[in-house]
């Protein structure tokens, strides 16, 4: 028998949302962002998710491929970014579905997991073995007053210097 070990070494971050769509019905939007220079794995296709209710009991999971995937342009604004575009790359893949949940008491929680990042990082303890969760709680008011989450603007500089501040937004819009 051969086998080989699988490494994912490569999660950057991401973000889920969701949008009320009336009739209980809901978009679900996730991005992935991953460091397409240090660990190169794909991203999921399909993705994972699973619906939880407020008491933690699985409610369902749902697979879902990604709709599209970029390499997110270079901004390198930060002071301290390499001088040579070559040392940093981010992809990110979006992922969107519909589903229909029923009001339930305390709601509902969306999870996606991913393993692992990479070996460059020093600011996580064992990035080889530290992974993203991306979650998101629909109350139940989102329910009866037809409500969806806020989504962020703008996604933020790769580099952040040390003893540097940081100026970002972190303003987020919401469609109603």
């Amino acid at each position: 028998l051969l086998f080989k070990i699988a490494t994912a070494t490569h999660i950057v971050g991401g973000e889920i949302y969701y949008d009320n769509l009336g009739g209980n019905n809901y978009k679900i939007r996730m991005k992935v962002y991953r460091d397409c220079l240090n660990g190169i794995p794909p991203f999921d296709n399909p993705a994972f998710f699973t619906i939880f209710d407020a008491a933690g009991n699985v409610f369902t999971t749902l697979e879902i491929n990604y709709t599209s995937f970029i390499t997110v342009p270079p901004t390198n604004n930060s002071l301290c970014a390499p001088t040579s575009a070559g040392n940093s790359c981010v992809e990110e893949a979006k992922y969107e579905t519909i589903v229909k949940l029923p009001p339930l008491i305390g709601g509902y929680y969306i999870a996606y997991q991913r393993c692992c990042r990479n070996s460059t990082l020093l600011n996580i303890e064992d990035p080889l073995e530290t992974g993203s969760t991306e979650t998101i709680h629909i109350t139940e008011e989102a329910f009866t007053d037809c409500n969806s989450s806020p989504a962020f603007n703008v996604w933020p500089d790769i580099y952040v210097c040390t003893n540097k501040s940081i100026d970002f937004d972190h303003s987020a819009t919401d469609i109603d």
